[in-house]
């Protein structure tokens, strides 16, 4: 068995008490040839152990085949050297890492030693985000890429199983250092993923409004367009900028500390939906519901039963377009659609004096709230 030791002095890009101010922060990662702890071996054990300043890192490499309960024995014998509380964090460790070295140690009949810490998998808590990201992928080293996170190694887990077998064979001392560097830029950077949790942070923040402006631009066509321009700030950074656009045409640009909207105002004639279809009549000739107790004294032929597609009232005017998750405001005002199905709905604009007086912090905070919840 290969043991290799490493020393050395940074910082985390979280705050260490959000994490529960644990007495230490244990990160980790594993090699294999294969993904069935039956079937497979463990050939390579990367373990970090941190107090927020000062960082251990230990790697354990399975020279041959029969040194796998070896590494397993020696990475026990660590885990029993730090204190109780620590916190265990992994990438994707849930899924793959945890259960195959559990059946690891049942195999060589050695106790698991990882039921004594909490436990925290950053691919997990990281997924929900992915699509806010921007990422295909949610891999570590998409992960990595997205924070700008440095790497040398060139190798992914699958690729290194070949380099592993030709290791045996050839005892290349080249196929040893692409094997401890992957494991160890594994784990190196997964204290660096701990930035990503900014972000939820960030979406579940009160954001403070600095700005609202009513402006005008000109299209390429030569029409004149109207949009708010909406500027919030928030008390936590982001780690890298985030840029989305909105079905409904809206686009949001957050980038550290601040959030910008671009709000279109569109001119257009929208339908409010009634709930209660059974107490109106739809008009085909005016393609309009009307309440009954009007409509009774409309001729039966030019009436009809309404239902959830047709009891509707036009209106004509300037809207606001609103994410579908949103449901502040639904209740106290007047909302419109293009049709029943659509999930985006309309406010009416009223002008920009009244807008002040309605479109609120309150109200940007849950129109933003809606757009990262649409997006999770």
């Amino acid at each position: 068995m290969l043991t290799i030791t490493d020393r050395y002095a940074a910082s985390l890009p979280y705050p260490y008490q959000k994490l529960g101010s644990p007495p230490g922060l244990l990160f980790f990662d594993i090699e294999t040839t294969g993904f069935s702890a039956r079937t497979s071996q463990l050939y390579l054990i990367g373990s970090l152990f941190t107090d927020g300043t000062v960082f251990h890192l230990q790697q354990w490499f399975a020279q041959e085949p029969s040194e796998e309960k070896e590494i397993l024995a020696a990475f026990r014998e660590d885990l029993l050297t730090r204190p109780d509380g620590c916190l265990l964090l992994h990438f994707n460790g849930n899924g793959f890492d945890l259960p195959y070295l559990q059946k690891k140690y049942e195999y060589f009949s050695l106790p698991f030693p990882l039921d004594r810490f909490q436990s925290m998998d950053l691919y997990r808590s990281l997924f929900p985000y992915k699509a806010v990201l921007g990422l295909v992928s949610l891999r570590q080293k998409a992960v990595e890429n997205y924070l700008r996170l440095t790497r040398t190694d060139s190798f992914d887990g699958g690729q290194l199983i070949a380099v592993y077998e030709d290791y045996l064979h050839t005892r290349s001392e080249q196929g040893l250092k692409a094997l401890l560097l992957h494991n160890s830029e594994d784990v190196r950077n997964l204290p660096g993923l701990l930035a990503a949790l900014n972000l939820s942070d960030y979406m579940e923040s009160r954001y403070s409004l600095a700005g609202q402006k009513y402006h005008t631009l000109t299209a390429l066509d030569g029409a004149k367009k109207a949009e708010l321009l909406i500027t919030l700030f928030c008390p936590i950074s982001l780690p890298r900028p985030i840029s989305l656009r909105l079905d409904c045409g809206t686009y949001l640009t957050a980038a550290k500390n601040r959030i910008s909207l671009a709000v279109p105002l569109c001119e257009q004639t929208l339908k409010h939906y009634f709930s209660n279809t059974k107490d109106y009549f739809y008009l085909p000739a005016e393609d309009r519901a009307i309440h009954k107790s009007v409509g009774i004294y409309v001729d039966k032929e030019h009436r009809q039963r309404a239902t959830k597609d047709n009891c509707y009232a036009k209106k004509s005017g300037v809207f606001l377009p609103c994410p579908a998750a949103m449901t502040y405001e639904k209740e106290s005002a007047a909302v419109f659609h293009r049709d029943r199905k659509e999930k985006t709905f309309y406010l009416e604009w009223i002008g920009e004096e009244e807008a002040e007086q309605t479109l609120t912090e309150e109200f940007w905070n849950h129109y933003v709230q809606a757009i990262w919840k649409s997006r999770r």
